[in-house]
């Protein structure tokens, strides 16, 4: 009889044990770094492999979004950033230190003799981009005051202020209208160049707004119950469906690109009060999908705890921009408008714009169930 000593199998456990551990690390994904995508990878499965959780694949979208345009199709080959959910400070300046952090010198803004603030106007209650309750006012808020602010700094540029009035619909008509406010923020904006119906809601504010070089842009998806045999390949498989989307919300992405969906009763559109209504609506089976943007939509399921019963298609129903705004009969107009935009250029340029998402998407996901 062969006699194995309980020393020797011990130690055959143990270089086991070290192999598979060496195995797993060489093949675990490592949030800062880059990623060469592989074959039958997809935006889910990378996700998973990096965070645990294939629902943070927008993390991924987001950090590449250069690459991806409109569609997360991942390519074989192709190399994605992946994002850390928390930074961790020692590593960040590890980096900075060893050269691996670039920053390049903000350029000279052109700035006009007069000196008067920009008074700018937004909202609370639309997390992570603008609500008084987050840190700095949310996304959009932080990103627009740190770009007016390193202008005034950097380039002599007038002051500002942001005010908050908690009443969307009083923005566009009649406080930036009536010039009560010299800008706005965030606001979508319509493909303005195809809209030509008099009755179109979207046609106002292409015909009474300027609009800033985009400040984020966001998808729209749509949410399905878990075991819902919704499906979104191409357009034509939405046709007869029941989509939810609450009262004052756009509709114009909808109908975009020839789909006129609402437009032309391709749909039914159920347009309840508020975004959870849409959910419960969902949890009932009174409607096929929701169809809202991603924040807005993972914000509301995570507050009624319905995260394990929704599924989030992966195909985008569209991708759209958030913008500063101005009326176009302010008397400076393109003027507030290059303020804008080009301490914004320089925000990019500089890694500071990056940096300030990171930290907003970091803080809005670790506030989600099941992060």
């Amino acid at each position: 009889m062969c006699r194995i000593s309980l020393h020797r199998v011990a130690a055959a456990l143990a270089i086991l044990l070290v192999w598979l551990t060496a195995s797993s690390s060489a093949q675990a994904l490592e949030c800062g770094e880059k990623y060469k995508v592989k074959v039958n990878d997809t935006l889910n499965s990378i996700a998973q492999e990096a965070y645990g959780l294939s629902n943070k694949w927008t993390l991924i979208f987001y950090a590449n979004q250069k690459q991806f345009g409109n569609s997360p199709v991942v390519v074989p080959g192709k190399e994605l950033k992946i994002p850390c959910l928390k930074r961790n400070p020692a590593t960040s300046k590890a980096k900075a230190d060893s050269g691996q952090a670039t920053k390049k010198k903000p350029g000279k803004i052109a700035v006009s003799r007069h000196k008067g603030d920009i008074q700018l106007l937004t909202a609370t209650d639309y997390s992570p981009f603008t609500d008084q309750s987050l840190a700095r006012g949310g996304m959009i808020t932080d990103i627009v005051d740190t770009a007016l602010t390193k202008l005034k700094e950097e380039s002599g540029g007038p002051g500002h202020s942001i005010s908050w009035v908690n009443d969307w619909s009083s923005h566009l008509n009649p406080l930036l209208v009536r010039k009560t406010f010299d800008m706005g923020f965030p606001w979508f904006q319509p493909a303005c160049d195809r809209y030509v119906e008099l009755d179109d809601p979207a046609k106002f504010r292409c015909d009474k707004f300027f609009f800033s070089r985009p400040v984020f842009e966001i998808l729209v998806l749509f949410f399905t119950n878990d075991g819902s045999d919704f499906e979104f390949a191409n357009d034509q498989e939405v046709l007869g469906k029941r989509l939810c989307r609450p009262t004052g919300y756009f509709t114009f992405d909808l109908d975009a690109d020839g789909r006129n969906w609402v437009k032309e009763d391709k749909v039914t559109m159920i347009r309840p009060q508020n975004v959870d209504e849409c959910f419960q609506m969902l949890m009932r089976d009174e409607v096929d999908a929701v169809a809202l943007n991603e924040f807005t939509g993972r914000a509301a399921v995570s507050k009624l705890g319905i995260d394990q019963n929704i599924k989030v298609i992966e195909r985008p129903v569209s991708l759209l921009s958030l913008h500063v705004i101005v009326a176009k009969t302010h008397p400076r107009a393109r003027t507030f408008l290059h303020y804008i935009n080009s301490s914004l250029d320089n925000l990019r340029q500089t890694g500071a714009y990056d940096k300030i998402v990171d930290q907003h998407l970091s803080r809005f996901w670790g506030s989600q169930q099941g992060s």
